[in-house]
């Protein structure tokens, strides 16, 4: 791991608490400072999350049970108490940032147009400079109801870069189909024929990303990373059984 050096100005008391504990662990002030600062960011829970809504594929202010789609996404975020959301925007940058502002309910809204529309890994690229921390990351076309703190902590559990929400649809075939180990997802299977599907388990559109990931996103989709990670044996699957629905 790359070491950068910095300066900081702390308090003489709390200086020497931090030295203190450090001879105790046999480390030194830069090492325990160190270990403070990462047990601080991994101990703290999810508030910002990421939205692919750029795409082309479907419009996300669509009208779903009387109101935009995206709007259903959004709201489910601020309840289950995400503060920070980046809606990773197309060529409908404005017709969102008329619709949504620079806040929603409890929500800071943050705008980020992918003028490449390069997909989805490449978009989020973009925010490797924003975000220092565990976070959400979701398809703009999917409506669900995932217990994000229960996911976190698996997520956790299994110290993984990376772990994806997944869910049990009848059909498989028309998806990728997961391949699992206990809770490590070892790949996917597209689109299987029926009767060869391993599992009933597909890509629920939800993501938990340490910001370890964007030094090995990949260029295009996001699935490309996703197969990467499995090979690496670096994603977790996290199965749920709430509500889910793909808007096509």
């Amino acid at each position: 791991m790359t070491k950068k050096r910095v300066s900081l100005t702390l308090d003489d008391v709390l200086v020497q608490r931090i030295d203190a504990e450090a001879e105790y662990r046999s480390m030194n002030r830069s090492q325990m400072v160190e270990e403070i600062v990462e047990n601080y960011i991994h101990g703290q829970e999810l508030d910002t999350a990421a939205v692919f809504c750029g795409g082309e594929e479907y419009d996300p202010l669509t009208e779903i049970d009387g109101k935009p789609l995206l709007s259903h996404i959004v709201d489910m975020l601020s309840d289950k108490g995400i503060s920070r959301v980046l809606l990773l925007a197309g060529s409908n940058r404005e017709d969102l940032e008329n619709h949504f502002g620079s806040s929603w309910n409890s929500l800071v809204i943050e705008y980020v147009a992918d003028s490449e529309d390069g997909g989805t890994a490449t978009a989020l690229k973009q925010l490797k400079d924003k975000i220092g921390k565990t976070f959400l990351a979701i398809n703009g076309d999917v409506i669900a109801d995932i217990d994000l703190r229960d996911m976190l902590q698996v997520h956790r559990d299994e110290g993984k870069k990376a772990s994806m929400a997944l869910t049990t649809v009848q059909d498989p075939t028309n998806y990728g189909v997961v391949r699992m180990k206990g809770r490590t997802i070892l790949g996917f299977d597209e689109k299987p024929d029926p009767g060869q599907e391993p599992t009933r388990l597909i890509n629920a559109g939800a993501y938990i990303f340490e910001p370890e990931i964007f030094d090995g996103l990949e260029t295009g989709g996001l699935h490309k990373t996703f197969e990467k990670l499995a090979a690496e044996k670096e994603l977790t699957g996290y199965i749920y059984g709430g509500e889910w629905r793909k808007v096509e």
